[in-house]
């Protein structure tokens, strides 16, 4: 089925385990409206063990999760 909002490109964690970088989605926003990761039944951030192929469903055969984070205000 291709990308959705939200999608993000597939990054790759050093050996070190650390990694910072700024992101900017233009497809998702915080304000009211279309995309809005702050609508009623909220938003999450998930990060997977693999790479994303942008092809399979669900989540691109990217494997586990192994992290998540919830967007809130």
């Amino acid at each position: 089925m291709g990308m959705h909002a939200g999608d993000l490109p597939n990054i790759t964690v050093p050996a070190g385990g650390k990694l910072t970088f700024d992101l900017i989605d233009p497809d998702v926003t915080l304000k009211a409206g279309a995309n809005s990761l702050l609508d009623a039944d909220g938003s999450a951030v998930m990060l997977h063990a693999a790479a994303d192929d942008y092809k399979g469903d669900p989540a691109g055969n990217a494997g586990a999760r192994i992290a998540c984070g919830v967007v809130t205000k």
